[in-house]
């Protein structure tokens, strides 16, 4: 039986398949021509290279050979001519199979680029831009403290007379602690308090003195009122004997009376004024006393203001005296418990120094606790006094409870670029208060603190519509794909906060409308057509949209 001869019209760059339509010259390989046919499915690709591998696999002969019997190597009228033909075939298709395996359906590495003119058109599904809230979930450790911890010092030098306290008692405020003895103080008191007593003598004399002076000026008054009555008096007797000497003189000059009357009448005239005179210098003498006295009993309510002062003062040493001897009892700030003592009776006890003084006891509020969380860098922005913190404490088990973040350091460590949160908690650095009506949370216990944080009223798309790429040595690239004319516009973006759901939009960037125009920055609208999972559409290629019913 003659051998059957194989034979192709070409081969197909896509699949690589012999793509079999009539007989061939042994050994003759032809290029293939074009156009190739459509590539199979995948099911006949696989089917037809599956054959070709089969027939490359036998012994490099691409022709069945007929068994034969007996005669050499070949068998029975084997042909040497013939078999070296075979190998030739064989060895000449082994060598152009990998360059005719390239599919012709697939640009070659110089030949041009599909542009997005002559891309199919994709399916999408967009979304808008929309209004919501974004959720963030802070879980960071954190410690408990006392709301309120005070070390307790002594204000003055003495010596511990009596301990009245020790760790683990519960105090009220005001409760003393220790009490001291200070005998130089105790001194000091009793001469502040003489000292009053003496000031206060002072003031009653001042004000007797007062009462005398205003009596001396009553006195002198009534002298000068006394004084003007004389020279009213003196006054009336000079104008009488000044008339009477003048009808004398006017009748001793007609000779009716003799010049001894007329003489004796001037006389009685001149003493009279000379009396008015001498009332007149009482009078002004009797105006001076009473301007001293007045100025006596004027200067006597001074001194009574004197002696009210030093008065004053005296009370005051004494009250400072008495205040610095108060602090020889050291009493509790606050209600709480004793955490630390230091000190013994007999102590001799001296006022701290400076900030590394040691307290001789410290107390802490049972009430209300802190809890203090150290939020990182990236999460701060989050927190504020509207987030709720989860708390949790593994030494209590089962003990868990949920508290409003109560206050924030606003500033950052420069340390640890982190922000002091505190949670305030009845009975537990965000800053969280928690009660602890049961007395359980105790300072010093670990516990984690989930913050909930929120961002409501941020415009946000879905984290499957936006795509990031780059890496840290060349920056990062935030974009998304807009439907702008039936189009897909990839839109460089700029992202906030984001959840596990969605991001935050601040801002797009816009194309240039006209030559020149630089590209700018505008506020989304609401109104855009986003594509959701946009990883198979190109820039510029027309897409069919249907809009997302997941918000």
């Amino acid at each position: 039986m003659k051998p059957r001869q194989l034979g192709w019209n070409r081969v197909c760059r896509d699949t690589g398949v012999f793509l079999e339509d009539g007989a061939q010259p042994l050994g003759t390989v032809a290029p293939p021509p074009h156009p190739c046919p459509s590539p199979p499915s995948t099911g006949e690709r696989g089917t037809s290279r599956l054959t070709l591998l089969t027939s490359l696999k036998v012994r490099g002969n691409l022709s069945p050979r007929p068994r034969t019997r007996g005669r050499g190597v070949g068998g029975e009228g084997a042909n040497p001519i013939r078999a070296l033909a075979h190998s030739a075939s064989a060895i000449t298709i082994a060598i152009f199979l990998p360059f005719l395996a390239i599919g012709c359906d697939r640009p070659l590495s110089n030949s041009p680029q599909t542009t997005s003119t002559d891309q199919a058109v994709a399916s999408v599904t967009t979304v808008k831009p929309e209004r919501g809230v974004i959720r963030r979930s802070i879980s960071q450790p954190g410690t408990i403290q006392a709301f309120e911890q005070t070390p307790v010092f002594s204000k003055i030098a003495g010596y511990v007379q009596k301990v009245k306290v020790d760790i683990g008692d519960r105090v009220a405020k005001g409760d003393a602690l220790a009490e001291l003895w200070v005998p130089e103080m105790e001194v000091e008191v009793a001469q502040k308090n003489a000292l009053v007593g003496q000031a206060e003598a002072e003031v009653k004399q001042a004000r007797e003195a007062v009462a005398v002076a205003e009596a001396d000026y009553k006195s002198a008054d009534a002298k000068v009122q006394a004084t003007e009555a004389t020279r009213l008096r003196a006054d009336a007797q000079l104008q009488r004997a000044q008339s009477q000497y003048e009808r004398l003189a006017k009748a001793g000059r007609g000779g009716a009376i003799g010049q001894e009357d007329v003489e004796e009448t001037r006389l009685g005239f001149e003493a009279a004024k000379a009396g008015l005179e001498e009332v007149k210098a009482q009078v002004r003498s009797a105006k001076a006393e009473r301007d001293a006295s007045r100025s006596k009993w004027d200067k006597t309510k001074v001194d009574v203001l004197v002696s009210e002062a030093h008065w004053e003062v005296a009370k005051k040493n004494r009250d400072m005296a008495q205040t610095m001897l108060g602090y020889r009892q050291l009493s509790a700030p606050f209600d709480g418990v004793v955490t630390q003592r230091s000190v013994d009776t007999g102590h001799f006890v001296q006022p701290a120094t400076g900030p590394n003084g040691q307290a001789l006891f410290t107390v802490m509020r049972r009430d209300m606790m802190r809890i203090r969380v150290q939020v990182p860098e990236a999460d701060a922005d989050w927190v504020n006094q509207e987030s709720t913190a989860h708390i949790r404490i593994p030494a209590l088990k089962t003990y868990e409870m949920t508290g409003k973040l109560t206050r924030t350091s606003w500033s950052l460590d420069r340390t640890a670029r982190t922000l002091l949160a505190e949670i305030d908690v009845p009975d537990p650095q965000a800053e969280i208060d928690v009660p602890d009506p049961q007395g359980k949370l105790r300072p010093g216990m670990y516990v984690t603190a989930t913050i909930t944080a929120e961002r409501i009223g941020a415009r946000t798309l879905p984290l499957s519509a936006v795509v990031t790429e780059g890496d840290v040595t060349v920056g990062y690239r935030t974009y998304c794909f807009i439907v702008d004319g039936g189009k897909a516009v990839r839109t460089l973006i700029e992202t906030g906060v984001r959840d596990s759901q969605r991001v935050e939009l601040l801002r797009m960037q816009t194309k240039a409308t006209a030559p020149g125009a630089g590209e700018k920055w505008e506020d989304f609208t609401g109104k855009e057509d986003v594509i959701l999972n946009p990883s198979g559409v190109a820039d510029g290629q027309r897409v069919h949209q249907s809009a997302s019913e997941t918000k």
